[in-house]
């Protein structure tokens, strides 16, 4: 199809997306296709490869691609890949892959200059887990620094993208390392058991019967770093989190949520 004449000025997204993956190897079908897909849908797949233009790919990198997420820098590499393909093929003017990096939030650099050193109050547990993270973040820069090294041996720098995901994937791990680091200089535990009364801290477990429905819920609080709603670990800075810090049995709680507001019963709280 795309060898007609004038068949490439006019090939869709989707249409050179079923052909990249062709030929793509299993291993990296597997672990590539999910973000190419994902910007292809976003972009549009009955979209014009033709109609591609550095702003747009740059904004849609902007709002789609976070530094904090973990596949990151897996996604940057999947999608330089991509767009060096399109470009090769000569279904795309350029290689758009230059506008996929890796950016930290807007006004991120001036909050640095003026963030607050005061203690950051963490459950042991949560210590311990951003420690575990730093050290595997450690573990991996050997090998992030050899990738670059081996990339660097093909010496056409103007279209390497193994080269950018590899410094991309190192920049990634830098910055972390430098988050976790600032996080554990002012870290402090906060033992729950240690409260006198039996009102809610940090790292209490909280028993509630929600009584719209009468359904019973648990939560455990926990400072924002730790939040994470699949184990049921809700900040104490979100809105349930700070209706039911400091709480005891018996209290009652409305919460403002989206949907409205939502009633609880305080029916135990539990501390480690």
């Amino acid at each position: 199809m795309s060898d007609q004449p004038g068949e490439s000025a006019s090939i869709t997204l989707g249409e050179a997306l079923e052909e990249y993956l062709q030929t793509l190897s299993p291993e990296v079908h597997n672990n590539s296709s999910p973000f190419v897909r994902r910007y292809v849908e976003h972009a549009g797949r009955d979209t014009a490869v033709a109609a591609l233009t550095g702003a747009r790919v740059e904004s849609y990198a902007e709002s789609q691609i976070q530094i904090s997420d973990p596949a990151a820098p897996k996604r940057v590499a999947a999608l330089k890949a991509w767009f060096q393909y399109l470009k090769k093929r000569s279904y795309a003017e350029k290689n758009y892959g230059v506008h996929i990096r890796l950016r930290r939030s807007a006004g991120r650099a001036t909050a640095a200059h003026t963030v607050n050193e005061a203690p950051i109050e963490m459950t042991a547990e949560g210590i311990t887990n951003l420690q575990g993270e730093l050290d595997r973040l450690e573990g991996d820069v050997p090998d992030l620094v050899k990738a670059i090294s081996l990339a660097r041996e093909d010496k056409d720098f103007r279209e390497n993208a193994p080269l950018e995901a590899a410094r991309e994937a190192l920049a990634f791990n830098e910055t972390r390392r430098r988050e976790i680091n600032a996080t554990l200089r002012r870290a402090v535990a906060v033992d729950s058991a240690d409260s006198a009364d039996d009102r809610s801290t940090i790292g209490s477990t909280v028993q509630v019967t929600r009584l719209d429905n009468d359904r019973d819920v648990e939560y455990k609080l926990v400072s924002a770093r730790e939040a994470n709603a699949a184990d049921s670990k809700i900040s104490v800075e979100s809105p349930v989190g700070k209706e039911l810090l400091g709480r005891r049995p018996g209290d009652e709680v409305s919460v403002s949520v989206p949907a409205g507001v939502i009633q609880f019963r305080v029916t135990g709280v539990s501390k480690s």
